[in-house]
């Protein structure tokens, strides 16, 4: 097979996962119907590989996606895969199947461990330093509140790692009519995971000057900023990570609930703040909406993929001959204005 896309000829970039297909990182296969494809990373176009070269590369692709092939997302007639250094589109009907340890688990795990690890305390202790040096002389920042006797590298790093305010704006309280204008990180362990009348995704933030313990008080964050929001409250939260037993209950009861976004409701029909959630709860939250928001974005881009692989098959089906020349010469004249009648050796209308 050529190593250059038949279409706008730029050269593949070769894997080193399929020995029998290394042509390119982007592959899409059918193994239904013996179809496969180099993708070309530059125009998104598929590259039809000869029938001859098909029965291995097609064998060894069938067999990671059953051992080893992450799946990433899929719809009802793709599975968008990832298998080493490949991206993989996989033709057939395949459901999507829950993949939250793999793709925000290990991410918890490497975060809590590049917080214990000495170099982030060594970093965090001399920024505190200089932060006490600094508020001597009167030029600290007063957004950086340090708690020396309770885990001041935790706040120092949240605050290099984040800043002050998780959302700016402009939201009123519907009891006092106070303004909310930013949303501060200390203030996020009090926030209230809301549903709106549509089903959308809300935050209460409590209004001090009303009771700050009612959830009904609340000034409301909506529309994508909420989502957004509360994420990055989440991850400011969690910015320690978490063992590997926390993530495993996390995952469970994301599992439990059906699915992430059932799991999202249900934490918001509690009503309860982040810190009633508890770190099982914050954590499971965080998968969940991560989990929400890469769904929605992934299924976005395999439906597109299901739309150029429909294009794609009509090629290839006459590539491989199943539609012969006489079929097509058929479909042709029915197509025709007039109607043709064969009379002896002539054909005539």
């Amino acid at each position: 097979m050529t190593g250059r896309c038949l279409l706008c000829h730029k050269a593949f970039r070769p894997n080193r996962t399929f020995p029998h297909f290394a042509w390119t990182r982007r592959i899409a296969y059918d193994p239904e119907r013996g179809r496969l494809w180099a993708i070309c990373e530059s125009c998104r176009r598929w590259t039809l590989c000869p029938i001859e070269d098909r029965e291995t590369a097609l064998f060894e692709l069938e067999k990671a996606f059953r051992d080893r092939a992450r799946l990433v997302t899929a719809t009802a007639n793709i599975s968008l895969l990832q298998a080493g250094d490949c991206l993989v589109v996989r033709v057939g009907r395949a459901g999507l199947e829950e993949q939250a340890w793999w793709r925000y688990g290990r991410e918890l795990a490497t975060r809590r461990k590049a917080f214990e690890s000495p170099r982030s305390r060594v970093t965090a202790y001399t920024f505190g330093a200089l932060h006490l040096v600094a508020r001597a002389v009167g030029l600290h920042d007063e957004d950086l509140n340090v708690t020396w006797d309770d885990e001041p590298v935790l706040d120092i790093l949240r605050w290099r790692r984040f800043g002050w305010a998780a959302w700016h704006g402009r939201v009123h309280c519907r009891f006092c009519n106070s303004t909310l204008r930013a949303l501060r990180y200390d203030m996020s362990w009090w926030v209230y995971p809301l549903r709106a009348a549509d089903g959308s995704l809300e935050i209460g933030v409590p209004c001090p000057r009303c009771d700050p313990w009612t959830p009904e008080n609340v000034y409301r964050i909506e529309g994508p900023a909420a989502a957004t929001a509360l994420r990055r409250c989440l991850a400011y939260q969690n910015l320690s990570g978490a063992g590997e037993d926390l993530i495993r209950h996390a995952v469970r009861a994301i599992d439990d609930a059906g699915s992430a976004d059932a799991f999202a409701e249900e934490a918001s029909a509690r009503r309860q703040s982040l810190w009633k959630l508890g770190p099982l709860g914050a954590v499971a939250l965080e998968i969940a909406l991560g989990e929400s928001v890469e769904d929605r974005q992934l299924q976005l881009e395999a439906h597109a993929l299901e739309a150029i692989w429909r294009q794609e098959e009509e090629l290839a089906r006459i590539i491989d001959e199943e539609l012969t020349p006489r079929r097509l010469l058929e479909e042709h004249l029915r197509k025709l204005p007039i109607r043709l009648v064969p009379r002896g050796n002539v054909v005539e209308p």
